[in-house]
């Protein structure tokens, strides 16, 4: 009888070990004074030519009706600040009827804080102008993220 409890035991300790710890997916950032809060992404490429490497390619997203979608590029490997235009943002909102606004960056500051357990966090702040109506323009401020980091390799050849 001990044997078999011991065993039971061992055998529930063991599933229980490999359930898969949630990943952080925190983006959130607010216009106007409004916190927006969204399920968020974050992937790095390591870019490849041939074997040298080129550099990192940093993805931040959510997607969704108001999406924003942060990429920079780091070809030092050990960059933590994006200062504008050392960046693309992009946020769109949709509107009724399939319609959108789109706004890109006009100025602000990405910050990469640290990597730590497979999330990478940061903060940022853009001021964003609508591509069709310049005189439209958002601040996003006080933005986060702790999202979990998927990296991934890209090879380029010539």
């Amino acid at each position: 009888m001990k044997k078999s409890t011991l065993i039971i035991c061992l055998a529930f300790f063991l599933f229980s070990c490999t359930e898969e710890v949630p990943k952080a997916r925190l983006l959130e950032f607010k216009i106007n004074g409004q916190l927006y809060s969204y399920e968020g992404y974050a992937i790095r490429y390591c870019d490849y030519d041939g074997d040298a490497k080129l550099g990192y390619d940093w993805h931040i997203y959510n997607p969704g009706q108001n999406a924003l979608d942060i990429q920079a590029y780091d070809n030092t490997f050990t960059k933590t600040t994006f200062s504008y235009p050392g960046f693309q943002i992009k946020y769109t909102v949709e509107l009724s009827a399939g319609q959108s606004k789109i706004y890109e960056s006009a100025a602000g500051q990405l910050r990469l804080l640290g990597q730590e357990s497979g999330d990478v966090s940061g903060d940022f702040y853009f001021k964003m102008k609508n591509t069709l109506n310049p005189l439209d323009s958002v601040m996003i401020d006080d933005g986060y993220f702790r999202i979990w980091l998927e990296k991934r390799d890209r090879v380029f050849s010539k």
